[in-house]
């Protein structure tokens, strides 16, 4: 059985970090011996590529038509669906049609105003998310729904967490499919692997997020670090912040007055983040905005104590005082409070730590999620 998946990007050597959690889930599938081709749809003409044994076939809408025409796939798997992207399924036969399992993200699939906050730095922003509103994301609802409710389709659903379904994506497009399934995203905890911390590595506070948009928060990592810098115990922290973006240097010029906190400007290679971790005991990781929040569990499997806020996805993954700390939506001084606590309870953070990346592996490790997808994929089709 032959296995197509189609998505609006993949890792290559010239770009190693589009999509690669999409890799990630290729090689594992063909470890358990499934055999998958990848399309990336496209409007530019490109040549096929190849990168770690994967080939890479790049196709408009009307060539991935011709290609499923031409090719008997038994089942299509799409990350990041969108009308162009299913075009080539519609210009089947009903009969000829394959097993449809279709990956909800993020984006894709809620509503545009959920990350309202992300366009307004000026009015051209917003003029253009309103100008989109019904050119592309009326038109994406419409799409979603459709695929949803159709009953000429065999095709399965996955979400990568329950609230993110709950809270985004059945509000956002009204219906919920009878075929749905919740499939968290890996955390692979081969690459993440836990190492046990001592009492002092609470004093050592990391934070790896990109600096492209306001949902990542990076402005509350900055207020909470100018509020612990009043308390007494304040120069015993040390505090890496790394991450690269638009905001990187507008948001962190206030912090360079703190001689414990260093300033890394750039991307952070994946490779590289298991090493930064080991360095570190908390994870300070806010957020406006999460399916899931893959950089806080990938620290959680570390054994680093997450400081998060209780939004999206993130409860799912994170239970208060047991694996992490939560904060409520924008809440600067309870994140404060909650590191103090950290700082204050040396035997419950370390306790926090084992638990943590023993909960995470647990509930999306690589062994779980691709045993899971893998059934998901393989079984269970009318």
């Amino acid at each position: 059985m032959k296995y197509l998946m189609i998505c609006n990007a993949y890792p290559t050597l010239q770009n190693l970090y589009a999509n690669s959690f999409l890799h990630r889930r290729v090689k594992a599938y063909q470890q358990k011996g499934l055999e998958v081709d990848i399309v990336v749809i496209t409007t530019k003409v490109l040549k096929d590529k190849y990168y770690d044994g994967v080939h890479i076939k790049y196709m408009d809408e009307y060539q991935i038509a011709s290609f499923l025409q031409e090719n008997d796939y038994s089942t299509v798997l799409f990350h990041f669906i969108n009308r162009k992207m299913f075009y080539g399924i519609d210009q089947l036969e009903e009969e000829k049609r394959p097993n449809i399992a279709v990956w909800l993200h993020g984006f894709e699939a809620e509503a545009w105003h959920r990350r309202y906050y992300n366009f307004l730095e000026n009015i051209s922003q917003l003029d253009n998310a309103l100008e989109r509103k019904d050119t592309v994301f009326e038109p994406q609802r419409e799409f979603l729904k459709d695929i949803m409710t159709r009953q000429d389709l065999n095709i399965k659903f996955i979400y990568v967490s329950k609230r993110f379904k709950e809270l985004y994506v059945d509000p956002y497009v009204g219906v919920v499919p009878d075929n749905y399934h919740i499939i968290h995203n890996i955390i692979d905890d081969e690459l993440f692997e836990y190492h046990k911390k001592s009492a002092d590595d609470r004093l050592k506070i990391c934070s790896i997020r990109p600096f492209t948009a306001r949902n990542y928060a990076n402005d509350i990592t900055v207020d909470v670090i100018k509020q612990l810098s009043r308390k007494r115990y304040f120069n015993k922290l040390e505090f890496n912040i790394y991450g690269d973006g638009k905001l990187f240097n507008v948001l962190t010029n206030s912090l360079k007055q703190f001689d414990n906190v260093h300033l890394h400007k750039g991307f952070v290679k994946q490779d590289d983040i298991p090493e930064i971790h080991k360095q570190h005991g908390i994870y300070l990781g806010p957020s406006r905005h999460d399916s899931q929040g893959v950089s806080l569990g990938e620290a959680m499997s570390s054994g680093l104590v997450p400081v998060s806020n209780a939004i999206g996805g993130i409860p799912e993954f994170i239970t208060h005082k047991e694996t992490g700390m939560l904060a409520a939506r924008d809440d600067v001084s309870e994140m404060v409070e909650h590191i103090d606590y950290l700082y204050k309870h040396a035997r419950k953070f370390k306790k926090m730590s084992a638990q943590a990346s023993k909960s995470i592996k647990k509930q999306a490790g690589l062994d779980t999620v691709i045993s899971r997808e893998i059934e998901v994929i393989t079984n269970g089709w009318s």
